[in-house]
C-alpha cells in the first residue's frame, strides 16, 4: 500500500490535511488527537496482522513433511537455544523502527516551518511506520508460506524429533524414512512442526528487513534534509543495525537453526519486500517536505 493510500484510509492521515492558510490548532488538541489516531492505526494493523498470522500458522497451513534421510548428518546437529531470541527479535524489528521514525520526524518537524507541525508530526510518523508494518507483515506471510511449502528439515531436526529408533530401520544410510513411519517421541508437536520449516530463515528476513528500512530511511532523510541531528542519528544507527543484523544472520547457522542457504533466502526475501516498497520514498528534499506539508527551516542544508 502506498503512502498516499495510507493517508486517505487511516485516522492519522486526517492530520496531514491541514493547509498553510488554516488556523493553528491548539497544541493540546494536536497532542491528544495525534496520540489517539496513532494508537488506533497501529493497534488495528497489528491486531489484524497478528490474527491472520496465528490462523495461518495454526489451521491455515501445515508444513510439507519430507522423508528423513538416514545418513544425513547435517540434520543431526545438537539443539541450541537462540542467541537472538524471538522477543529480542520482535523488539528490534517491530519496536525500534517506530522509535527511530518518531525521533527523526520529530527533529525534522521541529527544524521546519509551517502551520500545525505538531499534528503533522504525528501523521507523518504513523504513516511511515504503518507502511513498514504492512511490508513486515507481507514478508512474514511470504516467509511462512515458503517454510511450509519447502518443508526443509532443520539442522537440529533429529535432536528435536527424538525418533523412536525401535520402530524404524536406518541400517542403510542411503535410505529414507517416510513421514508416516517416523515416530517422534518429543511430546511438543509445535517444536516438531518448527523443526520442519528451515527455509528460509525468518530471523534473517526480519533482521535484514529492519536494517534495509533503517538504511534507506535514515540515509535519504539525512542526505536530503541536511539536518545535522538527523545526520548524527544516521551515522550512529546504520552501523549499529548493520552489526546486529550480521550477528543475527551468522548465529542462525552457528546455533544449528538454519543452513547458510536458508539465511541467504531470508536476505533475498527481505530485499524483495523492502526495496520496491521504499525505492521511491524520500528521494528528494522537495518530496520530503511537500508530502508533510511543511517547509525547510533556515538552518538546514540541501545535502549532506
Amino acid at each position: 500500500m502506498s503512502e498516499r493510500a495510507l493517508r486517505r484510509t487511516t485516522f492519522s492521515g486526517r492530520l496531514l490535511r491541514f493547509r498553510e492558510e488554516e488556523e493553528e490548532i491548539n497544541r493540546k488538541t494536536a497532542i491528544v488527537k495525534g496520540s489517539i489516531y496513532m494508537a488506533l492505526d497501529i493497534i488495528i494493523v497489528l491486531a489484524i496482522s497478528c490474527s491472520l498470522f496465528l490462523w495461518f500458522t495454526g489451521s491455515g497451513i501445515n508444513p510439507y513433511e519430507r522423508s528423513m534421510p538416514c545418513g544425513d548428518m547435517t540434520i543431526q546437529q545438537p539443539f541450541k537455544e537462540n542467541t537472538v531470541g524471538l522477543k529480542h527479535l520482535l523488539v528490534v524489528t517491530l519496536g525500534s523502527p517506530f522509535l527511530i521514525v518518531a525521533l527523526v520526524e520529530g527533529i525534522l518537524h521541529y527544524k521546519s516551518k509551517g502551520s500545525n507541525r505538531l499534528a503533522k508530526f504525528f501523521s507523518a510518523t504513523t504513516i511511515t511506520y504503518l507502511k513498514y508494518l504492512l511490508m513486515y507483515a507481507a514478508c512474514t506471510f511470504a516467509m511462512e508460506f515458503l517454510k511450509c511449502y519447502v518443508g526443509r528439515l532443520r539442522p537440529h531436526f533429529v535432536s528435536v524429533c527424538k525418533p523412536d529408533w525401535s520402530k524404524v530401520d536406518c541400517s542403510d544410510k542411503e535410505s529414507f524414512i517416510d513421514p508416516s513411519e517416523l515416530v517422534c517421541t518429543n511430546p511438543n508437536p509445535r517444536k516438531i512442526r518448527t523443526a520442519r520449516t528451515s527455509f528460509p530463515s525468518g530471523h534473517t528476513a526480519a533482521a535484514f528487513h529492519v536494517f534495509l528500512f533503517v538504511f534507506i530511511y535514515l540515509r535519504r532523510m539525512a542526505t536530503y534534509t541536511g539536518i545535522k541531528e538527523i545526520i548524527t542519528v544516521r551515522n550512529i544507527l546504520v552501523p549499529l543495525y548493520g552489526v546486529w543484523t550480521l550477528v543475527c544472520a551468522v548465529t542462525r547457522v552457528t546455533d544449528n537453526w538454519h543452513f547458510p542457504t536458508d539465511v541467504l533466502g531470508g536476505v533475498i526475501l527481505a530485499i524483495i519486500f523492502i526495496v520496491p516498497a521504499f525505492n521511491n520514498s524520500w528521494t528528494s528534499s522537495e518530496m520530503i517536505y511537500r508530502t508533510r506539508k511543511i517547509q525547510p527551516g533556515e538552518d538546514t542544508e540541501k545535502s549532506d
